[in-house]
């Protein structure tokens, strides 16, 4: 007698429990395989959806593995771990917004999965929610309180904002538990380099980089914070071979290359271009102006903000894209930037609004009456620009010696964005430097009278001197209180790689450290020689 054929779902859960347990066993196509056979007998099975989109996961393939899984929570609406893994294709995908949506609904489906609270700390930390990412990575603790990677997550975050009692303990903790852990051996080397324990910095770094096993991104960081050890021990040679090493892991990390962003050379040259129309002409203005804080990275201009930052009469906005919305309407074609320079007041005055809209959404606590600064050193090169959308604007230019600017921002792991990937190569950097300071110098020129210069070099000598001028410059009264700028910046986190320096008291080993490293910048030196002599550096 013929065996009965066997029921469906009988089927379908034999194929699903093989497809997870060769899952189990790292067999991907084999899981695949069956899910696939799942979907045969059931199409959409949210399981085998789920399954198929795991493998796909595994395997690299980010953005099949987001769909699928999507796909798979249609079916199971109310499933927080589907979420969750959602949540991870989507990061992988480099899909922010979605992963972001993601873990928290999975943290709102169920409040104690601890790992959808942790996640959504990192990734809240990638778009600068800092409070955000703190309160994250504080819930995930509380649900489980030896999840070793949000306590070393969480002291990274407050060592960044210089509360370094709590970061030493948590990150002592989480070393503990998991003496391994990249983020905790990272934090532990920065505090150590930060008292001024360098060779205990070392050599955990040395280890770290030894073990491997670190993303590229721990990779850069590793190497850049070693090589700034050696830098402070005075060994440029091994300090220049990490710096080099940081780059090429960085490169790992860069998507596919454009230079046609607002950040770009191509539009740093079609501002160049339109220099001259930009002063031509300017409509006049009504309303608030702006104080805008420019230079180049690297050039003080975070130390500049902190001292700005004490004063009771002003409001600092540290790095946020003001102006984008008026430079992507204006500055990626040439046709574009005409009809800008030709638009009259009322015209402007719609891109004033959206500036200001953005200055809310960023600062919603300013107060109405203090002075608005707007800090973000590449603005210089959209000088031209924004002097004529706000011609009662006034404007700080931070300069410092072109070669030791250029130096420190190739130290530097910077996160890698438009205008950052300028910084992979000496050789690209001192390009992208001339290519904005030429720009932000010429306009500099027409600007006499609105434009206050500030050399790095001043400030750092005569701290006092060079914070009354700069106060006088914006006609505001002295305040002592803007010389305790550790305080300031102790206060609140910094999104720039100066976060630490500016906590500490002022010092003068950065000045002139180009010429430690005059061998590794000899090819550059003909790049930068004219912005060396026309910014009284000879």
């Amino acid at each position: 007698m013929a065996e009965p054929t066997p029921a469906p779902w009988s089927e379908i859960h034999r194929l699903m429990g093989e497809a997870s347990q060769a899952f189990g066993r790292g067999e991907l196509q084999s899981a695949a395989d069956r899910a696939a056979a799942v979907l045969k007998l059931s199409p959409d099975n949210p399981d085998a959806l789920h399954l198929i989109g795991l493998c796909f996961l595994e395997a690299g393939d980010a953005r099949r593995a987001a769909a699928l899984i999507r796909a798979a929570t249609l079916g199971k609406p109310g499933d927080a771990r589907l979420l969750h893994n959602f949540g991870i294709a989507c990061e992988a995908a480099g899909d922010v917004t979605g992963a972001l949506s993601a873990f928290t609904r999975a943290a709102m489906l169920d409040p104690s999965h601890a790992e959808s609270r942790f996640n959504l700390g990192v990734l809240s930390e990638t778009i600068s929610d800092v409070a955000g990412a703190e309160q994250a990575y504080r819930d995930t603790l509380r649900l489980a309180p030896g999840h070793a990677g949000a306590m070393a997550y969480l002291a990274s975050a407050l060592e960044q904002r210089s509360a370094i009692e709590e970061a030493s303990a948590l990150n002592a903790a989480a070393l503990k538990l998991v003496p391994e852990e990249p983020v905790a051996n990272l934090t532990a080397a920065q505090l150590d380099i930060r008292a001024g324990a360098l060779e205990p910095a070392v050599s955990r770094l040395e280890a770290l980089l030894a073990r491997g096993r670190l993303s590229a991104r721990n990779r850069a960081l590793a190497a850049g914070r070693l090589g700034g050890a050696y830098d402070r021990l005075e060994k440029p040679e091994q300090a220049w071979l990490q710096f080099l090493a940081a780059k090429a892991a960085l490169r790992e990390t860069l998507g596919p290359a454009d230079d046609e962003g607002v950040y770009g050379f191509a539009a740093a040259a079609r501002m160049a271009r339109y220099l001259d129309a930009a002063f031509k002409d300017v409509p006049a203005a009504t309303g608030p102006a702006p104080v805008f804080l420019v230079g180049f990275p690297r050039s003080g201009t975070t130390l500049l903000d902190q001292i700005l930052s004490g004063h009771t009469g002003l409001a600092v906005l540290e790095e946020r894209d003001t102006l984008q919305d008026v430079l992507e309407a204006h500055l990626l074609d040439d046709a574009d930037l005409q009809a800008f320079m030709g638009l009259d007041a009322v015209g402007l005055e719609s891109w004033r609004r959206a500036y200001w809209q953005r200055v809310t959404e960023y600062l919603p606590g300013r107060r109405a009456d203090a002075v608005f600064v707007d800090k973000l050193p590449l603005n210089s090169v959209f000088l031209p620009l924004m002097q004529r959308l706000f011609p009662a604007a006034k404007f700080l230019f931070a300069l410092r010696d072109p070669r030791d600017v250029v130096l420190s921002c190739f130290m530097q792991s910077f996160d890698l964005n438009e205008a950052m990937r300028h910084f992979l190569s000496l050789e690209e950097t001192a390009r992208y430097y001339a290519a904005v300071m030429s720009v932000g110098a010429m306009a500099a020129e027409r600007l006499e009278g609105r434009l206050h210069r500030v050399r790095y070099e001043d400030v750092v000598a005569d701290t006092e001197t060079e914070a009354r001028r700069l106060l006088e410059f914006l006609e505001l009264p002295w305040q002592p209180a803007v010389l305790d700028f550790q305080k300031t910046a102790r206060t609140k986190r910094i999104n720039t790689p100066s976060y630490s320096q500016v906590a500490e008291p002022i010092y003068t080993r950065a000045r002139e450290r180009w010429r430690r490293y005059e061998t590794q910048l000899k090819p550059v030196l003909a790049e930068l020689g004219p912005f060396v002599k026309r910014f009284g550096y000879v």
